[in-house]
């Protein structure tokens, strides 16, 4: 496929690449009832990827997102990272903690984005521990389990 690293990502909803930060787009909602955030994904930034904002209301949800380009680099990790603390002191709530990790590492690591496409593959031959997230290691998978 090879993706760009921290600039291209496929699309949670069409499956397609999203280009360039700028064409992307978090997206969550938050349990109304519950006020747990949950859902998170990233999309193009257009209608027909995103969350439908009154399907979610019939689901008593509350959309929330953010530009893919607010959520990078260093202060988007500064970002998560706060949100993180802000959970474990009880102020916000998370229903999948790992959910959100899964996010930083698509938006934070290098490879990690493309590399996963082929994540269980490589658990399953036992090329991969499961636990590794450097470069040389995501590249390895791409590399043999992508064609690149």
């Amino acid at each position: 496929m090879k993706l760009i690293p921290l600039k291209q990502w496929i699309c949670d909803s069409c499956g397609g690449v999203i280009e360039k930060p700028t064409d992307g787009w978090l997206e969550w909602y938050t349990e109304k009832d519950k006020s747990l955030d949950s859902g998170f994904r990233i999309v193009h930034h257009r209608e027909s990827c995103m969350y439908n904002d009154m399907t979610l209301n019939q689901q008593n949800r509350s959309p929330c997102d953010l530009s893919l380009s607010l959520v990078l680099g260093s202060g988007g990790l500064g970002y998560f990272l706060f949100e993180l603390e802000l959970s474990e002191k009880g102020v916000h709530k998370f229903a999948s903690i790992k959910e959100l990790i899964e996010i930083i590492r698509r938006l934070h690591l290098p490879y990690y984005e493309e590399a996963r496409l082929y994540w269980n593959d490589a658990l399953r031959d036992g090329f991969h521990d499961g636990c590794s997230f450097d470069e040389n290691t995501l590249l390895a998978i791409i590399q043999n389990y992508g064609g690149g």
